[in-house]
């Protein structure tokens, strides 16, 4: 009797602990990212307000909140400029193929459901992968020129925008400045 006891005692703790390796990421994906001049850690960063939707205005939070958990300061008129640009696309819709019918999809209010269109219905056909990829820029606001850029791709899970904007926002913030080839987040 005290056997079975440990043995569930251990199982249980086992199945708790390998919880967390089950639990899926809302969008796994690789950061690439080149610096042409330096940017020192202590640089306050500009992130300018052009945001024109809730998705942007909350892509926007989510940045702001990503630089500060990075220790960096944010300032409206601070030497360097922070800049995001991206979309969504379905890879591998039911022809096997990649069509670009989803892009700038992931920026748009939810209320949108056109997307749902290239969903397979049934009879086979394979759900198309959303694949998320974006562009980060930052400029030296004196000469304009790009001193950091990253590119990001990752695949989607889920459809919490918010999530989202957030993960993406923490995988940027702590590289700003550095150099790093196809780094998994």
């Amino acid at each position: 009797m005290r056997g079975i006891a440990l043995r569930f005692t251990v199982l249980a703790a086992f199945a708790l602990g390998a919880a967390p390796a089950f639990a899926q990421s809302v969008c796994p994906g690789r950061i690439s990212a080149q610096s042409f001049a330096p940017v020192p850690r202590d640089a306050a960063i500009a992130v300018p307000d052009r945001a024109q939707t809730a998705n942007e205005r909350t892509l926007r939070g989510a940045v702001l909140g990503a630089l500060a958990n990075a220790g960096r300061r944010v300032d409206a008129n601070a030497p360097f400029i922070l800049s995001w640009r991206g979309g969504i696309s379905a890879e591998g819709d039911n022809f096997g193929g990649f069509g670009d019918t989803m892009q700038d999809r992931t920026f748009r209010e939810g209320g949108d459901l056109t997307w749902n269109q290239n969903v397979p219905r049934a009879g086979g056909r394979r759900i198309p992968v959303l694949r998320v990829s974006g562009v980060v820029e930052l400029r030296d606001r004196a000469s304009q020129r790009v001193v950091w850029t990253a590119v990001i791709t990752c695949e989607r899970h889920g459809t919490d925008d918010a999530a989202l904007f957030a993960h993406l926002a923490n995988a940027v913030a702590p590289m700003l400045g550095q150099a790093a080839s196809g780094r998994p987040f």
